[in-house]
């Protein structure tokens, strides 16, 4: 042979130093693309979280579907169409809670907030003074009502009187007893001018 030409093993070597180099301008060319578009990573990321949790939806509403008195899957459907805005389908799940379980607290709370939400203040103020005829101590329906009486339902004096009663529970909540105290500063709409 010819001092020339390339041995067979240098031409293999060759081969496979140039395919090792062609991987790695790939899986390099593959990082960098994906730093440079990272939203790519967050949509598959995001499109993933949506089919879990699509599915479990679907896995709730079956078994409210074959067990209509299961209170926790009930509520689990609530609670995630509330964290979705969704306030229509929230009511409707917080209220069949409540038809299984009249006195169900997080139920009177969660349907009484959610009817905040739809600006329905009056109906709101009732699931909220249920709540406190089944727990006179619960703050944040304290707090809930004085929201609703002082803004909503033109009713300054039942909302001081609210506010003042969690200042006697005296939760274990700074911020919320910082938030009492301003809503007792602040005059109620109408007040004061």
């Amino acid at each position: 042979m010819s001092s020339g030409l390339l041995s067979s093993t240098s031409i293999q070597r060759a081969v496979v130093v140039l395919a090792i180099l062609g991987l790695a301008v790939i899986f390099v060319s593959s990082v960098w693309y994906r730093i440079q578009s990272p939203s790519l990573v967050q949509e598959t990321q995001t499109r993933q979280q949506d089919q879990q949790m699509m599915a479990r939806i679907a896995g709730l509403m079956q078994e409210v579907e074959q067990n209509p008195q299961n209170i926790e899957a009930i509520t689990q459907l609530a609670s995630f169409f509330m964290q979705n805005q969704d306030w229509d389908k929230a009511l409707s799940f917080w209220r069949r809670a409540l038809n299984v379980d009249p006195d169900n607290q997080l139920a009177l709370n969660q349907a009484g907030f959610t009817l905040f939400q739809m600006q329905r203040h009056a109906e709101a103020r009732e699931k909220f003074d249920r709540l406190l005829e089944l727990n006179p101590e619960n703050h944040q329906g304290h707090f809930n009502l004085a929201i609703i009486y002082k803004y909503y339902l033109d009713e300054p004096e039942k909302a001081r009187e609210h506010l003042e009663k969690i200042i006697e529970l005296d939760p274990d909540h700074p911020d919320l007893l910082e938030r009492v105290r301003q809503e007792l500063e602040t005059p109620a709409p109408g007040e004061g001018i």
